[in-house]
């Protein structure tokens, strides 16, 4: 008799599994049972031993607060982009109106220094000019150009401190992150470098499609402002 009873009383075991399955499907179950809400108690770190329903409301509350944060960094991060985005635009045009190199080191300066807020940026020449903090030896110009723009000419990362210094001019603020660009195509005629003192303000895998357009414009710009 006990051991026919056996089996059926292994199939009706409850479980937490199978009571979780069970709310999972029927999930207006204590809609028929109101009752059962107020004598069920959910654990809360900070607040205690709270009723089922106020233990609800506390997670609609925090997931309406996540919610609320992304969509608070998403606009803002929308807003930056806008930003830099009409800053780029801005820069194309006063570098397509350039006349000479000064003009062109100040808009490029007046952009990434004063507008987007990068701590350095230089531009060096690998052609004679007559504006010496601009000139840029040719042997290291080889070594570094051979080294960092081996699959393309823009790069993103980090350099350096013996690099950096070829590169940057003595700066009290530290750059951790660097863009780098090649300008020109046939003949090398110079490269841009902007420091970050954001370690993640340039990446190797970011999209580079501003400061590849950017690239693309000095590369027909440089060559009338170098003859």
């Amino acid at each position: 008799m006990s051991d026919s009873k056996q089996p059926q009383s292994q199939a009706l075991r409850i479980d937490d599994q199978f009571i979780a399955e069970y709310l999972q499907e029927n999930p207006h179950f204590f809609d028929a049972h109101p009752d059962l809400l107020s004598h069920m108690r959910v654990r809360h770190q900070q607040q205690g031993s709270v009723s089922l329903v106020e233990r609800q409301q506390l997670v609609l509350r925090e997931k309406v607060a996540a919610l609320e944060e992304e969509i608070t960094t998403l606009m803002a991060n929308a807003r930056r982009n806008e930003f830099i985005f009409e800053c780029y635009s801005e820069l194309y045009q006063q570098l397509l109106n350039c006349t000479s190199l000064d003009d062109l080191e100040q808009a490029l300066h007046y952009t990434f220094i004063e507008q987007l807020g990068l701590v350095d940026m230089s531009l060096k020449l690998f052609v004679p000019t007559a504006l010496e903090h601009l000139a840029f030896n040719a042997d290291t110009h080889k070594h570094l150009v051979g080294k960092r723009f081996d699959r393309a000419p823009v790069y993103f990362g980090r350099l350096p401190a013996d690099e950096q210094k070829l590169v940057f001019r003595a700066n009290a603020q530290p750059v951790e992150s660097v863009a780098l660009l090649l300008l020109g195509e046939n003949t090398k005629y110079g490269l841009l470098a902007l420091g970050s003192r954001d370690a993640s303000h340039f990446e190797p895998n970011m999209d580079h499609l501003l400061i590849s357009q950017l690239q693309a414009l000095l590369t027909q710009v440089l060559p009338r402002l170098v003859a």
